[in-house]
């Protein structure tokens, strides 16, 4: 599913994140927590429906706030140190007084360690400014919980914003995955024009399907995806009459996924199916061939992969006397 890589995504790189303010703090390398502050202002106003500005450019800690929503009487520090010290310091400031007195809240967000020992304490809130310890004080872990709630169009913008700011570029590896590259191939054939060149022997297909308690799935999964065999074997075929190895290595990646799932022995045969179908899915999402591919298109090939995988006798038992049923 796209939102937990969203997620899983999103989380990895807050992560990192935390982790290098940590160490850079160590050896008084600070350009990151400016960065980052930058970074939560995107995202506290994605997540919460913010419109934070930054409260005095060029005078960073200055005025004991970082960031400033002036539709909702908000200003926000943000900071690596968490500590009570620190939210005790920053209370005190004589600015804090007259955001008190203009109506403001406050909110602490600590972007490096987590926070949690911070929250329900008592603090030296001396000029009375609006701040509830319980849930005005907001780390790494409150932030992913509520990223993790989002509907999929929020979390795909954060996703996307996360992705701008760390810039990244893909990889060899991810844009050589031989799993992806034949869903990108197949996902340009015309399936409304299906091949009648090779016929399959239907009645062992059924006795695979049923040796294996695959019933359940029969007409929805393996009926209709069955009928794609002959353009997908062309398009293996293609490739081994270029030398390539694009048609073992997907073929053994399948199996591979399989192997896995046989270790399993709680699930039933079906989910050990669907399961090979989601494997299949994760890693061919990784890679950039298929970035302009719907999704609806990309599960669709990925389902004629793993059925032809089945009758190509790829994964799953075979019954006796059960070979390659293409004729």
């Amino acid at each position: 599913m796209n939102r937990q890589r969203y997620y899983d995504y999103i989380a990895e790189k807050l992560e990192v994140l935390s982790y290098r303010i940590i160490s850079n703090g160590k050896l008084n390398l600070l350009h990151l927590n400016i960065h980052s502050e930058t970074l939560y202002r995107e995202l506290l106003n994605i997540l919460y429906e913010y419109n934070l500005k930054p409260f005095n450019i060029g005078k960073a800690n200055a005025e004991a706030v970082d960031l400033i929503d002036m539709d909702k009487k908000l200003v926000i520090q943000v900071s690596s140190t968490a500590t009570k010290a620190k939210i005790n310091s920053t209370l005190e400031k004589d600015k804090i007084k007259e955001l008190s007195v203009e109506q403001y809240s406050i909110k602490f967000i600590f972007v490096a360690a987590e926070a949690k020992n911070l929250r329900g304490n008592t603090y030296n809130n001396k000029h009375n400014i609006t701040f509830d310890s319980n849930t005005d004080i907001l780390d790494k872990v409150t932030v992913l919980e509520k990223i993790s709630q989002l509907s999929i169009d929020k979390m795909t913008l954060i996703h996307d914003l996360i992705q701008k700011e760390f810039g990244e570029r893909p990889d060899t590896l991810k844009l050589s995955s031989n799993l992806a590259a034949i869903v990108n191939f197949l996902s340009k054939e015309n399936l409304d024009d299906v091949p009648n060149r090779i016929q399959l022997n239907e009645y062992g297909i059924e006795e695979k399907i049923e040796f294996n308690e695959l019933n359940d799935i029969k007409e929805s999964t393996f009926d209709e995806y069955k009928i794609y065999y002959g353009i997908l074997d062309r398009i293996y075929r293609e490739f081994i009459r270029e030398g390539s190895n694009k048609t073992v290595s997907v073929l053994r990646k399948i199996t591979s996924f399989y192997e896995k799932e046989v270790l399993d022995k709680a699930s039933t045969n079906v989910e050990k199916f669907f399961n090979v179908i989601g494997k299949v899915e994760e890693h061919v999402l990784k890679s950039e061939l298929v970035r302009e591919i719907p999704e609806e298109e990309i599960d669709m090939c990925i389902r004629i992969i793993v059925v032809d995988a089945f009758v190509r006798c790829k994964i799953f038992k075979n019954p006796r006397g059960y070979t390659h049923v293409a004729t």
